[in-house]
């Protein structure tokens, strides 16, 4: 399967059930704007004078992707040290997550490596992952240049995406490729355990999280 080919459209219809949940965790440090681009994606809104996130924040939506409807929750950890033992249970089950800095801050640019370390330490490795660069908007006190951020997101193998909350730009973007890479992996697992319940004379249903992953795209 091909990003490509896949589709995410809104639901609308509250009556609708999903049929997946997938669970998304938004890190990076204090001030980045992590619940600003969650708002931007969710509900389309911007808060000019957000405060930080205190433990944790939790966001739901429903979204069609293809032809199943998938509830997505998102988690804004707080960036603050004192919150790390807090936030820790809850990398529990993510299958993406962002890993987010402020073009405007050398130090959270710095700390790219700290936080995908926790990620591998508290998440599965096949957990689906996008580096962005926010705060676009503030062109005059970007010190992280393009050319940087690609640097280190190639040396690290991870996608990145430079985004504005405060603009929208690109936004939905980050978010829907997020997605798609977090379908695929889904897609290719149920094709897995639909073969094999075929082949199963018994019928016997496998567990989607205890079934090993292969990626599709």
């Amino acid at each position: 399967m091909n990003k490509e080919d896949i589709t995410i459209e809104d639901v609308t219809s509250s009556e609708e059930r999903e049929d997946y949940k997938l669970k998304v965790v938004i890190v990076g440090d204090s001030g980045v704007g992590k619940s600003n681009l969650i708002k931007r994606f969710t509900t389309n809104e911007f808060n000019e004078n957000s405060k930080a996130t205190v433990g944790v924040e939790f966001l739901s939506r429903s979204y069609k992707i293809n032809d199943k409807i998938f509830k997505i929750e998102m988690w804004d950890t707080a960036g603050q040290e004192r919150y790390k033992s807090i936030t820790a249970a809850y990398y529990k089950g993510a299958k993406g997550a962002l890993i987010v800095y402020d073009t405007t801050s050398a130090k959270s640019f710095e700390n790219i490596d700290k936080w995908l370390s926790e990620i591998k330490e508290q998440t599965n490795r096949d957990i689906k992952l996008i580096i962005i660069g926010n705060k676009i908007d503030l062109r005059d006190q970007k010190v992280i240049s393009t050319e940087q951020a690609l640097t280190k997101a190639k040396e690290l193998g991870i996608p990145l995406m430079e985004t504005s909350a405060k603009e929208a730009t690109n936004v939905k973007e980050a978010f829907n490729d997020l997605l798609k890479e977090m379908y695929c992996e889904l897609s290719q697992t149920l094709q897995n355990i639909e073969h094999q319940n075929m082949e199963n004379k018994n019928g016997i249903q496998l567990d989607v999280e205890e079934k090993k992953k292969k990626g599709c795209c």
